[in-house]
């Protein structure tokens, strides 16, 4: 998955295998990714970053941040 660090809402990219963590069905969009320290494109270990997920199903569309 190619991120796009321009924060939530970004970008809305289909992932079929991604499981939802309330519905716990796949199928989710990424939409979005935040850089909170460091720089994502070199290989320090210290980079901080939130990726934003939303389930695709109508009945759940739950909304979550992993952070790495």
């Amino acid at each position: 998955m190619p991120a796009n660090f321009d924060g939530k809402g970004s970008t809305k990219d289909y992932e079929a295998q991604t499981i939802c963590p309330k519905c716990e069905r796949k199928g989710v969009y990424y939409i979005g990714s935040e850089v909170l320290n460091g720089n994502p494109f070199s290989p320090a270990a210290d980079t901080e970053v939130n990726h934003y997920y939303c389930c695709a199903h109508d009945d759940c569309k739950h909304e979550w941040t992993e952070y790495v």
